[in-house]
C-alpha cells in the first residue's frame, strides 16, 4: 500500500515548528534544523537536522548547514533552532544567515529559535520576551501525517532504537533460525547456474517484500530468508535496483521490517539497502541511523562506506538515476 502524501500548508512560526515532526518521524528538540525551500510558494524539499553545537563550534556548524543547502540546490532556507540554549541558538542562527549572505544564491525564507513555550524571530515587532505558542500532538500538520500513514516518534532515540539489534531471548532464537535458513539457502545457491543467482533470490525475496508493503503478516522466518538472500551482492543488487523514487517510501517501511528480524552476518546488506531507500525518500535521519548501524556491524562493507560519504557530502537523492542490472556471471 503506497502512503499517501498529506498537503500542510504553514501559515506562521508556531505552524513551522509544530510541522517539524512530520519532516523528520520525530520530534526534534535540542536541534537546529534546515528545510530547503523551492519556487516561489517555497514548497518544502530538502531537510537537515543537527545537534545544538558546543558555542566554539557554531561556525563550523553554519559553514556545514549551508553547504549541505547548496548542494541540494535551495532556493530559499527555512532555519529554526529548537534549543534550551538560547544564547548558542542565537549565535548559530546569526552564523547560518551570515554564510547564507555569504553565499549569495539562497534566500533566507525564516529564522526562528524557540524552547518549547516561545518562540523568538527578527520579525518587526517580535518582543524580546518571545511569543509564547503551543506545541501540541494534536497539530493539524502532525494529524494529517498520521493520517497518511506516518508513524511520530517522541525523539530520535527512539528511531535510533527502530534500528536497533535484537537484544536477549528474542535474539538467540532468530540466530537459531537464521542458521536453519541458511541451511535452507545454501543447497539452493550451490545448484543454482552460474548468472541465474539473482533471479533466483529475487523469485524469493520479491512476495515477501510485496506482502509486507500490503501490511500482510510475514513472519520471522521470511524475513531471515530475506536477509539471508540480500547478504549475497548479486540479489542484494539486483533489490537495489528495483528501488526507485515511487516506491521508496513502500520499500522503507518493508526493509524496516526486515531490519527488527536480522541477525549477523546478515546486517550490512540489509541495513545499507534500508538506508539507501531512506535516502531516496529524503529522509537524511534514518538513512544515516541504518548506514551507522551496518558499518558496525561491518566497517569494511563498501556499500555502507559509499552511501555515509553521500550523506555527509550532502548529496541530492534528485541525482539518482538507477542503474541497470547485469546479471553476475559466474
Amino acid at each position: 500500500m503506497t502512503q499517501t502524501p498529506s498537503t500542510f500548508v504553514a501559515h506562521d512560526v508556531p505552524d513551522l515548528i509544530n510541522s517539524l515532526p512530520t519532516l523528520f518521524g520525530f520530534h526534534p528538540t535540542e536541534s537546529l534544523v534546515a528545510v530547503a525551500t523551492q519556487g516561489p510558494r517555497r514548497r518544502f524539499g530538502f531537510r537537515l537536522r543537527m545537534d545544538i553545537p558546543d558555542p566554539e563550534h557554531v561556525d563550523e556548524v553554519a559553514r556545514l548547514v549551508v553547504a549541505h543547502l547548496r548542494n541540494q540546490d535551495a532556493e530559499g532556507a527555512i532555519i529554526i533552532a529548537v534549543t534550551q540554549q538560547q544564547e548558542v541558538a542565537l549565535d548559530l542562527l546569526d552564523a547560518v544567515h551570515a554564510e547564507l549572505l555569504t553565499s549569495g544564491d539562497i534566500q533566507l525564507v525564516v529564522r526562528a529559535r524557540a524552547d518549547g513555550r516561545r518562540y523568538w524571530t527578527d520579525l518587526p515587532g517580535s518582543p524580546d520576551e518571545g511569543i509564547p505558542y503551543e506545541a501540541s500532538g494534536h497539530h493539524l500538520a502532525i494529524v494529517q501525517a498520521v493520517a497518511a500513514g506516518q508513524q511520530i516518534l517522541p525523539d530520535r532515540d527512539a528511531l535510533v532504537e527502530r534500528f536497533a539489534a535484537v537484544t536477549g531471548e528474542r535474539r538467540r532464537w532468530l540466530e537459531l533460525a537464521a542458521a536453519a535458513i541458511l541451511d535452507e539457502v545454501v543447497p539452493i545457491v550451490a545448484r543454482t547456474p552460474p548468472g541465474r543467482l539473482a533471479a533466483t533470490g529475487l523469485a524469493v525475496v520479491e512476495p515477501i517484500l510485496e506482502r509486507a508493503i500490503a501490511s500482510r503478516r510475514v513472519s520471522d522466518a521470511d524475513l531471515l530468508r530475506v536477509a539471508a538472500w540480500v547478504s549475497g551482492i548479486s540479489v542484494r543488487d539486483a533489490v537495489w535496483s528495483r528501488i526507485d523514487r515511487d516506491n521508496a517510501d513502500d520499500m522503507l517501511r518493508a526493509l524496516t521490517l526486515v531490519c527488527g528480524s536480522v541477525v549477523p552476518p546478515f546486517d550490512p546488506a540489509v541495513l545499507s539497502l534500508t538506508g539507501f531507500a531512506a535516502w531516496l525518500t529524503g529522509d537524511g535521519a534514518q538513512a544515516l541511523i541504518a548506514i551507522e548501524r551496518a558499518l558496525r556491524a561491518d566497517p569494511e562493507y563498501s556499500m555502507a562506506r559509499t552511501f555515509l560519504q553521500v550523506l555527509e557530502n550532502g548529496v541530492s537523492p534528485a541525482h539518482w538515476t538507477g542503474f541497470d542490472l547485469v546479471e553476475d556471471p559466474a
